[in-house]
């Protein structure tokens, strides 16, 4: 039995290749900004989770609770802490929130955005983004509730360790005894992980593209993928270990890449920084220009190293889709793509049983 894990790889190279050559800048661009959003492909509120996580983890165990006020100083309530920060920080902190929340939303639009244009070999950010109001909304509701629940499971699992291992006394909590626990610490964040990541990675590289070639919902997309797997347990597993593999390597391709684009981009805004700080005398003038230099060298860098992540994403998400499809016919989402770059292939060829 061959797996498809294996024999697709060349494929989706050859996949990707039909979407991006011959080069069309304004094809490129525009992918660029879909990637840009999906940020690889993990989904832009996945990151919540941990930020919440780690800022739990910078709270006080209990000694500076009841530390003594000094003479004259007014209690250090919320009101007052936040009395005492400029307005102009709350702003920018506001502000800041604000685009977090944005791109976190629009990285699910994005999604149905960059695998539509996979599929139909067409890129139309704002017809696409209209197409799929509904699918979006039904993909942040799904990544949050999987959020919430690993982030309930984190809460419960820290509070039972508590109130049992340390008797509910801060006191207790001493490093023999978080050493102690640290074996099953390990292998609850692990599980908790693991599932995480392959409920989110596999609703972003399979239930995705099948919400958008059929008629079914997520939750009802899921329900059908379960039922292929169940029957193709061993082309999944495979597909799990070779996309692994391959987005090991993709990183370390980009990395390679992204680091040539970076020496590459800094050598002139670098010569044109120094030359500028030096002709203006090196005074508040010159630290400006030499300021907007530096933004300017920003910008270009980051389009550079995003348009980098196009053909590596695009190959990523074509193999995915080309596994699934070759696993379940009827779950192919590309059928076009695969009688464009298998041209000889026969259209009655049973694939769907080749797991079981």
């Amino acid at each position: 039995m061959s797996l498809h894990a294996i024999d697709d790889i060349g494929d989706a190279i050859d996949a990707t290749k039909s979407l991006l050559f011959p080069f069309a800048a304004r094809t490129w661009l525009k992918l660029a900004l879909v990637v840009f959003f999906i940020g690889g492909g993990g989904g832009g509120l996945n990151g919540l989770q941990n930020a919440g996580n780690f800022g739990g983890q910078d709270q006080p165990t209990g000694g500076g609770v009841d530390q003594p006020i000094t003479d004259g100083a007014p209690p250090q309530t919320v009101d007052g802490l936040l009395a005492a920060i400029p307005a102009e920080v709350l702003v920018i902190g506001a502000l800041v929130l604000l685009l977090v929340l944005v791109f976190g939303l629009l990285s699910n639009f994005m999604e149905f955005v960059f695998v539509q244009s996979l599929i139909e070999r067409e890129v139309h950010v704002r017809r696409y983004l209209r197409e799929n109001v509904g699918n979006g909304l039904r993909l942040l509701a799904f990544r949050l509730a999987v959020a919430l629940v690993s982030l309930l499971l984190t809460v419960g699992f820290l509070y039972t360790l508590f109130a049992t291992v340390f008797g509910g006394n801060f006191d207790n909590v001493t490093a023999s005894a978080l050493f102690s626990i640290l074996p099953l610490a390990i292998v609850f964040f692990l599980t908790v992980g693991v599932v995480q990541g392959l409920l989110t990675g596999f609703t972003t590289v399979f239930v995705v593209p099948m919400m958008l070639t059929s008629d079914r919902g997520l939750v009802g997309s899921w329900k059908r993928l379960l039922g292929s797997m169940g029957s193709n347990i061993k082309q999944y597993l495979a597909y799990l270990a070779f996309s692994i593999v391959l987005g090991i390597g993709v990183g370390i391709v980009g990395s390679i890449f992204g680091l040539i684009a970076t020496l590459l981009i800094a050598i002139p805004f670098v010569l044109v920084g120094a030359v500028a700080f030096f002709a203006l005398g090196g005074g508040h003038v010159a630290l400006v220009v030499v300021g907007v230099i530096a933004v300017l060298f920003a910008l270009v860098l980051l389009l550079a190293t995003t348009l980098i992540q196009v053909p590596l994403q695009a190959f990523l998400r074509y193999y995915a889709m080309l596994v699934l499809g070759d696993i379940d016919a009827a779950l192919d989402p590309l059928p076009a793509v695969r009688a464009d770059i298998r041209p000889d292939e026969v259209d009655d060829e049973p694939t769907a049983a080749d797991g079981a």
